[in-house]
């Protein structure tokens, strides 16, 4: 606990220290007066009585009795204040190093000290104007209170006083004060920096200690170690490995998709599935072993000596497949699974903060690849790891630093092969002053943006770059053609995206039917209600609606029967092999006849050969794009292209979709 966080509270130097001492001399000269007294009062009557004969030899023998009793009290005296002398410096920076306490105002002093100070007579000094309270080994530590008044002290002495103004560490409140000790001090013991006061320490009762120990130890909802108990017995666990030369490793195991549940179920379902998720690891584990909860939906796990790495693995199947049976929350029956991570020691770092900051990388990093499953650390996790949070870092500074490009790949119309649209992609350009810069490609940058939040204000400025590009090609194209932009599920989920839309088109001019805005298949099915309510918001606008990669989920003919949505994207997953592949050519012919059925627009992406757009064409796709008519290309180089797309299309579609005679022979086939 530093002792910079108490205001007038700090180590004594040499002058203060002598302060000090000279303080406890004072007290030692003022207690010992009176035994010094009575001490030579004894003297004198034995002195008196050995020069005259008496009759009363017992007055002699009293007197040496008393002179001996005084002279043993008198030296216990000496000795214990001749340590109280040495070590009341050392007392005084013990405790404003590891605790804190009171109050101290013009008047007087409130003192009150908890646990493991147990002396009973020593002379510690306080600081006037310092507010604090001594709790040993940093338990809590509190602010200054300012302008302290009676009212407050009133407060503060209430039998068992329970209240917010006393918060120690993290927020947690004091809620059992047990002594408290009134010292008025005269004026001849007020010196000027520090007043003499004497504080009897108390040892707080059983059950309030163990209140302490769970407000600073345990988790309050699961009653598991917290992430402090955590890394005290991580530390020991390393200790003892050290010594016995044996292995331990560290597990993370994060829930996965766990705020869907508690968005879904609300919070108090969220906190009872985490009770039971614990109850369930615990079950699991050896009983040396160690299972805390070390933050939201993660749990950080110890285990002591093990035989051999394979050990860890086979308690992390354990736990999976103890996951793999239902929870029983709110009478409902919830299943859910988990990511692990593992880090050994030694061979994966021999500081607890390397094997913390493993484990849970590899745990993040099994979340990416689906979950349900769990994975040793490796060094290229790290430095994987290392690479997204830097990559990162130039994401957040990238939109004000104009690093994004947009580029477009046009869509051709297959029915009469004209320019019927373009999509827009975007483009990451780092600037780097060492070389020319040099693109990052969208599959390593777009999950970051998704994961961070970042999508939500660089999809917004994608939208209006596409938005104002569309609007100034339309003023040199002579057919009107829309403009598709992707949206990520962050952005779909978020609040107001209807409403960003409209004010992106009203802002740019751009009329609401030559836009497209292109969602997953995955995202369609995600919260149908939500889905149908932002869609339908969406086309009441004018805005059209499409489905991207279609075929790779699982939506149903229910779902594209509820949803207004316009057009089809067909995955290039199954173009890539309709020429060759006759199972791909049957699954693009059942896609092309349902959506005109269902009175959709098909669009077939990926077209690379001339077969394939014969293909298509023959099967009455609508649209098509891909490599074949051209690549993804920036504005400027598509400019050219637009004043001359009729013509230059429209010859393509005439040179490259004649012959027919493959398209029937695929279509025999099947």
């Amino acid at each position: 606990m530093s002792n910079t966080n108490f205001h007038g509270f700090h180590e004594l130097n040499d002058s203060q220290i002598a302060q000090v001492k000279r303080a406890a001399s004072n007290e030692l000269a003022r207690r010992s007066t009176p035994a010094a007294f009575v001490y030579l009062i004894a003297m004198a009557i034995i002195i008196m009585g050995s020069s005259f004969d008496t009759d009363y030899p017992w007055v002699i023998y009293s007197a040496m009795a008393i002179f001996t009793i005084t002279f043993a009290i008198r030296f216990v005296t000496l000795v214990r204040f001749n340590a109280i002398y040495d070590s009341s410096p050392r007392t005084w920076n013990i405790l404003i190093s590891s605790a804190v306490i009171t109050t101290s105002i013009t008047w007087g002093i409130i003192s009150s000290l908890s646990i493991y100070y147990y002396q009973t007579s020593w002379t510690p000094l306080l600081v006037t104007g310092a507010t604090a309270a001594i709790v040993a080994g940093g338990l809590f530590s509190l602010g200054i209170y300012k302008r302290l008044t009676q009212i407050h002290i009133t407060a503060i002495l209430l039998p068992n006083f329970i209240g917010s103004m006393l918060v120690g560490g993290y927020g947690i409140a004091i809620y059992f004060i047990t002594f408290l000790v009134y010292c008025l001090i005269q004026s001849r013991y007020v010196y000027t920096e520090f007043w003499n006061a004497r504080i009897n320490a108390v040892r707080l009762d059983a059950e309030t200690q163990q209140r302490l120990h769970q407000l600073t130890y345990l988790d309050s909802l699961t009653n598991l170690p917290n992430r402090e108990l955590f890394h005290d017995r991580l530390q020991q666990a390393i200790h003892d490995s050290k010594r016995r030369n044996t292995i331990c490793g560290v597990m993370f195991v994060g829930l996965d998709r766990f705020s869907k549940i508690n968005d879904t179920l609300g919070h108090h379902s969220g906190d009872d599935l985490l009770k039971a998720v614990s109850r369930r690891i615990k079950d699991v584990l050896r009983e040396n072993d160690t299972v805390s909860r070390y933050s939201g939906d993660t749990f950080a796990l110890i285990i002591n000596s093990l035989d051999d790495a394979q050990d860890a693995a086979r308690i992390a199947n354990k736990i999976i497949e103890a996951f793999a049976l239902p929870f029983e929350i709110s009478d409902l029956e919830l299943f859910i699974t988990t990511s692990i991570g593992i880090s050994l020691f030694p061979d994966d770092g021999d500081e607890q903060e390397n094997l913390i900051k493993s484990a849970e990388s590899t745990m993040y990093k099994v979340k990416q690849q689906g979950g349900s499953n769990y994975q040793y650390y490796k060094t290229d996790i790290h430095a994987e790891s290392m690479e997204q949070l830097q990559l990162e870092a130039k994401l957040r500074r990238a939109l004000e630093k104009n690093e994004f490009v947009l580029y477009y790949q046009p869509k051709v119309n297959l029915h009469d092969g004209t320019l019927s649209g373009f999509e827009a992609l975007m483009r990451w350009f780092p600037q780097n002053s060492e070389q020319e810069s040099e693109m990052v490609s969208p599959v390593t940058f777009i999950p970051i943006l998704e994961s961070t939040g970042l999508i939500v204000p660089v999809g917004e400025w994608v939208l209006r770059q596409a938005c104002i590009q569309a609007k100034e090609w339309q003023k040199v194209c002579t057919n009107k053609f829309r403009m598709a932009v992707n949206l990520s599920a962050r952005q779909f989920k978020h609040d107001g995206l209807a409403e960003m839309v409209a004010r992106v088109l009203g802002e740019t001019g751009l009329e609401p039917e030559w836009l497209e805005l292109e969602i997953t298949e995955s995202m369609l099915m995600e919260d149908t209600d939500y889905t149908l309510s932002v869609l339908q918001q969406l086309q009441d606008m004018g805005v059209h609606l499409s489905i991207d990669d279609f075929g790779t989920g699982y939506s149903s003919l229910a779902y594209l029967k509820r949803m207004p949505i316009n057009t089809l994207k067909i995955d290039r997953s199954f173009v890539k092999d309709i020429t060759t592949d006759s199972s791909d050519a049957a699954v693009v012919q059942t896609i092309i006849a349902m959506a005109h059925n269902l009175n959709l627009t098909v669009v077939a992406e990926g077209t690379e050969t001339a077969a394939q757009v014969n293909f298509l064409r023959y099967q009455q796709c609508d649209e098509t794009q891909g490599f074949y008519f051209s690549k993804p290309l920036p504005a400027a180089e598509l400019r050219e292209m637009l004043e001359l797309a009729r013509h230059w299309l429209s010859d393509a579609a005439a040179e490259h979709i004649t012959d027919t005679d493959n398209c029937v022979a695929i279509n025999a086939k099947n």
